[in-house]
């Protein structure tokens, strides 16, 4: 009776080790069906945006399977119509594409997303007609067919979100957007704002060859980009671009703070 009881005890046990394997291979196997049935992030393109002025034409590069994940709207481009100085985008790289010679080139080479693409105007340069202290031999020209007071597509300026500011594990709108410029092909490219600011807006100052960008600032430090925090300005030169210079020294905000906040 004894030896019945071990041997009825001992397959109790076998049948209990077997269940328990079981049910562990069952939940292994439902979890490995659950991470397939996820979809995997692909890459994929948005709508190809052409500047008729330009050799290039981009081409917006997105994930696929982020934008739920992240509450992000799909990328949404335009055609450029010669109507406005921009383009309205979101996507994580850009790739250019020369219409003439077929070469393509990528903007980035690090992991950021592109919320936002302007073009930056600036005056065609006048043809050197003739020489004005001597004679020239070129037959003269009509200059009204030489020179145009239309703007022409200089330069590109990105708003890029390459760094996880806030720490919430993604990048989006709410991350620091550094300014960024690059030219026609996508090269050079040039960061011109401040890390961890935000850029607001910019217009550009054809007489001194200069982009005058309001950007906001984590004043407060609480690694949010609200209205409480200060706005300030930067002064970027388009010919030696760098982050910009802020056009509001300490001693002009002392100054003001004395007129407009301690004033009787």
């Amino acid at each position: 009776m004894r030896a019945h009881n071990i041997s009825s005890k001992i397959a109790t046990t076998f049948a209990l080790i077997a269940i328990t394997i079981s049910c562990s291979s069952t939940k292994t196997v439902n979890q490995a069906q659950k991470k397939a049935e996820k979809p995997q992030p692909q890459i994929a393109y948005g709508d190809l945006i052409v500047d008729p002025e330009s050799e290039y034409m981009m081409i917006p590069v997105i994930l696929s399977g982020v934008e739920k994940e992240y509450g992000r709207d799909p990328i949404s481009s335009k055609i450029f119509d010669g109507k406005s100085s921009g383009s309205g985008t979101i996507g994580y790289n850009m790739i250019f594409y020369n219409k003439t010679n077929g070469e393509s080139n990528i903007l980035l080479n690090r992991k950021a997303l592109i919320s936002k693409f302007e073009y930056l105007p600036g005056k065609k340069e006048p043809e050197n007609l003739n020489n004005q202290n001597g004679q020239t031999n070129q037959p003269k020209q009509n200059s009204s067919k030489q020179v145009s007071s239309q703007p022409q597509n200089q330069l590109l300026l990105f708003h890029i979100i390459d760094s996880d500011t806030n720490a919430d594990g993604k990048l989006d709108r709410a991350d620091a957007i550094v300014g960024y410029l690059s030219s026609l092909e996508g090269k050079l490219l040039q960061a011109i704002t401040p890390p961890d600011t935000q850029l607001i807006s910019w217009v550009f100052d054809e007489k001194s060859g200069a982009i005058f960008i309001t950007i906001r600032k984590d004043s407060d430090g609480d690694r949010k980009f609200t209205e409480k925090d200060d706005i300030d300005f930067v002064r970027v030169s388009v010919t030696k671009p760098n982050v910009g210079k802020e056009i509001i020294d300490g001693k002009t905000r002392e100054e003001l703070q004395k007129i407009m906040l301690n004033s009787k």
